[in-house]
């Protein structure tokens, strides 16, 4: 459901509380109307239709497809794939729904193929990896609805293997293949406008909110707790606005459109797509995760809107879109940034890459390891050594050079286990410890031994609240919602903030001029690199973070490199 955004003077961040969670409910329910309702029984109504039996559920006033779902024991997919007018999750007080009667008779095993007119010829697709609807319709130059009436279960979801019956394109016209523009942001034409408009695609889950209980919440930590999703789109959503507050005073006129997106509900963005508005968005934020932000980019890049994936780190989302942008390097990319920063300011150390043999962190060592050693090839030096654990470490470091130690370990028991032998170590040797910014979360890992090994990591979020600038915001954040920022509040600010600029500056053509455009945020780091010709582009922009004195500080601020024995 698309609405035009109004300002929100709500707490959603901080502790939890009873007014928190009021606050943060009220909040989505100024998007949606819902009145939560207990006890809807099942309707004795029924009917047979193509040999399936429905329940014909009539809808009361303050019921959800959530809720009916669940007392039907069905899913809300079920229900919208039998009710296709719904597909949006919008229903009203009146509406008769069919509700599978038998579960094993729904759509997620349906087996025989939806009855069609035998009197149209088909062309049959397979399905494969990555594509989406609307890319599948781009190809064989049919519309949306033509997919979606010869395949009803399309709009729930589609899966690779899949076959869909896609009718043959009118006399005059033909089922041929669209070939991507390599150079297509290369000649994007920017158009200045009076007016923007931004969509902001955000998980909120409003099909939930009427099964929340707040005071269960505030009761039964951790067992009961808000919902993380929605919690985290309403913090970045309290960010944006903030930065679209500060683009309207500097002389911006923007018109926001908010998206209840999540990838549990598919079946809702082929209703976005359709929408007449969404055509003339100027900007999309969102959504947040890779499944609907695919099918999303594919409309975009065929619009030319620039589009924005926020907190996903998946390259996907940037595969043959170039209109597409990243702002969260992947793991992959902060590794490489990793190599370049100590090949640059570690020329002369002992380098050591320590591995704990995990496949899933096989990744980041071999990122991190390659771009290393293409870095000492092109100097002329040999590659850097690798130890895997702590077993054979001291063979390989040096007493009168500083040995850093690179671990990309996201693994608490490896982890806190090396760094107490390292900090046995670190009385005999000058040791110097790279390791990941999550380790500072971690309950049984002694600041001492951080301290000892001056420990860095690099970080895509980083805040440094002596700044001025920080200082700034957070005063600001209290003043309007009564609380502290969160991360997902600085990443809705500063990512808005910095696409709002570009959009204003350059005009809605704005995607290929990123790559120019370095800029600091208050939590991120902003500097564009094009994965390659076809696709879109990822940030790059990281901050080395060190810990001293028992602070995290900026390398390079303070004690940048750890002072000789």
């Amino acid at each position: 459901m698309g609405i035009v955004n109004r300002a929100f003077a709500h707490k959603v961040s901080g502790s939890l509380c009873v007014l928190r969670i009021a606050l943060l409910l009220s909040l989505l329910l100024m998007t949606v109307t819902v009145f939560a309702q207990d006890g809807i029984k099942k309707s004795k109504k029924t009917e047979t239709f193509e040999g399936k039996k429905y329940y014909l559920h009539t809808v009361e006033k303050g019921q959800t497809l959530y809720a009916i779902a669940r007392a039907y024991e069905v899913t809300v997919n079920d229900i919208v794939v039998e009710n296709p007018s719904m597909m949006d999750g919008a229903i009203k007080p009146g509406d008769v729904l069919r509700v599978p009667f038998d579960k094993k008779g729904s759509i997620t095993t349906i087996q025989k193929p939806p009855a069609v007119d035998t009197s149209k010829k088909f062309i049959v697709h397979k399905v494969e990896a990555g594509q989406t609807v609307y890319s599948i319709s781009k190809k064989y130059n049919v519309s949306l609805d033509d997919i979606y009436n010869n395949n009803p279960e399309s709009r729930t979801a589609i899966r690779p293997g899949m076959e869909l019956k896609i009718p043959v394109a009118k006399e005059g016209t033909a089922n041929v293949a669209i070939a991507p523009d390599t150079s297509k942001t290369d000649s994007v034409v920017s158009i200045k406008k009076d007016v923007y408009n931004i969509a902001l695609m955000m998980p909120m889950q409003l099909w939930n909110v009427a099964n929340i209980e707040p005071d269960d919440i505030v009761l039964n930590p951790p067992k009961a707790e808000f919902p993380q999703k929605p919690q985290a789109a309403v913090e970045f959503y309290e960010g944006a606005l903030m930065a679209i507050d500060s683009m309207r005073k500097a002389g911006m006129k923007v018109e926001v459109w908010v998206y209840d997106v999540d990838d549990l509900d598919s079946g809702k963005t082929a209703g976005i797509l359709a929408k007449p508005e969404f055509a003339k968005m100027d900007l999309i934020i969102g959504p947040f995760s890779a499944a609907p932000f695919d099918e999303i980019a594919d409309f975009a890049n065929a619009h030319n809107i620039g589009i924005v994936s926020p907190v996903s780190q998946a390259n996907r989302v940037l595969f043959k879109n170039p209109m597409a942008v990243k702002t969260l390097p992947s793991v992959g990319t902060q590794m490489e940034q990793l190599a370049q920063h100590i090949s640059r300011e570690r020329k002369d150390d002992n380098v050591i890459l320590v591995t704990s043999g995990l496949l899933k962190e096989q990744k980041a060592n071999s990122s991190f390891r390659n771009e290393m050693d293409r870095l000492r090839v092109s100097e002329g030096k040999d590659s850097i050594k690798v130890n895997q654990g702590f077993s054979g470490i001291e063979g390989k470091l040096f007493k009168d050079k500083m040995n850093v130690l690179v671990i990309p370990s996201t693994s608490q028991a490896f982890v806190t286990d090396l760094v107490r032998n390292l900090y046995g170590l670190a009385e005999k040797y000058q040791i110097t410890v790279y390791g990941m910014p999550g380790w500072m979360d971690y309950d049984n890992l002694d600041y001492e031994y951080l301290e000892a090994l001056h420990f860095h990591f690099a970080a895509p979020y980083y805040i440094d609240y002596n700044m001025p600038v920080t200082r700034n915001f957070v005063k600001r954040y209290r003043s309007i919602y009564g609380g502290d920022p969160t991360s997902f509040s600085f990443a809705g600010y500063d990512v808005t903030l910095f696409f709002l600029q570009q959009l204003y500056g350059t005009g809605t053509g704005f995607v290929p001029g990123v790559t120019e455009k370095k800029s600091e945020g208050i939590q991120q780091s902003f500097s564009f690199v094009r994965s390659d010709a076809e696709s879109g582009y990822e940030n790059i922009g990281l901050r080395i973070v060190h810990f001293s004195d028992y602070e995290l500080v900026p390398f390079g601020f303070e004690n940048p490199k750890p002072k000789q024995k």
